[in-house]
């Protein structure tokens, strides 16, 4: 559902033609494979978009962007720092590499703004040199080739043949006559209500999540318990055999297994088959059975108490679910932030339990702001695969590196996470350091431990030399950001 290359074609002709000389006055990056350019030209400003995300790519012009959730990215950082108060000089499509190229320049200058199509797609801004400055987010698949300060090389060239196919499918704009811009107007309207409701639907099982997990988690308890809350027949089992054998002591012989006994009830005198442990005495005999009665009624009374409390969660989780599936689209865009919370992942009410700086190739690394945030960062927003990190043999901040499921980090970031583990820790100012590393499913907490106390298996320790220039690049990368909005 993506613009077609013979689209794509349609709508960068007309922003080079149209929008050159346009200057960019602002930029918003709120996902990793969408960016926003407000570009001025005389008299109004064009909202121009660019969305490498799978289905949804396009270069149209917007009336309205998707807010930016949360912190703003890095890529955006760089955006409004490179390029506000620059003239665009020209824009390309390269339709055999599927990649898009804007060329700015400010003050002799220029930088150059790639968005590459296809399959998984990203954003990147490059120096005049053709050099890496800074890519967006998690994309480009396996292509680890790409970092900052890499010379950019562009995706491979599709075969001839699906080429050949590619072009020949007709273009499905159609231009409003008296528009200016009438090709990337008719680009958003293919694909812009899409990409909202896309994204709606995104935030709504992000929303949903937890709700959901909770409901499969109360559900599953409350059926044990609920079992554990109907054992008082078991109970009232074990009071009479209880009484039955206090009555019948004399008639018990240790070391026996069975024994055959009158109960009399309501109903009249009934023969009753009991079995015996022949290592208990007949008095012990009957005591267990007294004590598994108060036992087991004991356990029913504080499972009813919990068979209401987790009553209480379903229904509340239940009507959660109900409140967050009635949303509409604008009540669901408003909640945008939860995009950038990882998913399976929770952020404390009073903002997120890490600190971020932006490592190598800008990659993301979080350190937990003390020791109970340590816990959070670790047990409830890492995910299995992420790597943790730790000064060794001193105490410190919790370091999480994010990755892609399988993805290898490069040495440099390891180096980039491990300064950091020791800049937080006990070996703060220390010109060297043992860092261990470790994937955070082998974390473990201390059992009646401190908060931050833990365990772990599996671990890799290396010997780090502190960097002065790689730790206060680091500690910019957190302090120094520019403004948001």
């Amino acid at each position: 559902m993506s613009l077609r290359p013979s689209e794509l074609e349609q709508v960068v002709a007309e922003v080079g033609a149209k929008l050159t000389g346009a200057v960019a006055q602002k930029a918003w990056c709120p996902l990793p494979r969408l960016a926003y350019l407000e570009l001025r030209v005389p008299g109004r400003s064009i909202l121009l978009c660019l969305c490498a995300e799978g289905e949804l790519s396009r270069v149209a012009v917007a009336e309205t962007r998707f807010p930016t959730p949360g912190e703003p990215a890095p890529f955006q950082r760089w955006l409004r720092h490179e390029l506000t108060g620059a003239k665009l000089l020209a824009a390309r499509f390269r339709d055999a590499e599927r990649v898009v190229e804007l060329d700015f320049e400010r003050e002799e200058v220029r930088r150059r703004l790639v968005m590459e199509l296809g399959s998984p797609g990203g954003l990147l801004l490059l120096s005049e040199q053709g050099r890496v400055l800074m890519l967006s987010g998690e994309g480009f698949g396996p292509r680890r080739n790409l970092y900052a300060g890499a010379a950019w090389t562009p995706p491979e060239s599709l075969p001839p043949d699906a080429l050949a196919k590619a072009r020949l499918a007709p273009s499905r704009l159609v231009p409003a006559e008296g528009d200016t811009l009438p090709y990337s107007h008719a680009a958003e309207l293919l694909l812009g209500a899409k990409d909202q409701a896309s994204r709606a639907e995104s935030i709504r099982r992000r929303l949903a999540q937890p709700y959901r997990a909770r409901l499969k988690r109360s559900s599953r308890t409350l059926e044990k318990v609920r079992a554990e809350a109907g054992r008082g027949p078991d109970a009232e089992k074990h009071r009479r055999m209880g009484e039955l054998l206090a009555q019948n002591l004399f008639r018990l012989k240790r070391g026996a297994t069975e024994v055959t006994l009158t109960e009399y009830t309501e109903a009249g005198a009934e023969e009753v088959q009991v079995k015996l442990d022949p290592k208990r005495t007949p008095k012990e005999e009957a005591d267990w059975n007294f004590h598994q009665y108060r036992r087991l009624l004991r356990g029913v009374e504080q499972a009813r108490h919990r068979e209401a409390e987790l009553a209480r969660e379903v229904a509340h989780a239940q009507l959660s679910l109900e409140q967050v599936e009635r949303m509409d689209e604008a009540m669901l865009l408003a909640q945008a932030q939860v995009l950038h919370v990882p998913v399976g992942g929770e952020v404390t009410p009073e903002g997120k339990p890490f600190k971020e700086y932006v490592g190598h190739a800008g990659s993301r690394i979080w350190v937990g702001r003390g020791s109970e945030d340590n816990d959070t960062l670790t047990f409830k927003v890492a995910r299995p695969w992420y790597l943790w990190f730790h000064a060794r043999g001193v105490p410190g901040s919790h370091v999480v590196l994010p990755l892609e499921k399988g993805q290898e980090p490069t040495q440099e970031v390891l180096l980039d996470a491990a300064h950091l583990a020791l800049h937080h820790s006990g070996a703060k100012g220390e010109p060297r350091g043992e860092v261990s590393y470790v994937q955070a499913k082998f974390v473990r907490k201390v059992k009646g431990g401190a908060p931050g106390q833990v365990t772990y298996t599996r671990e890799k320790t290396f010997v780090v030399r502190m960097e002065a220039e790689r730790l206060e690049r680091l500690l910019k990368s957190r302090h120094t950001e520019l403004p948001a909005p």
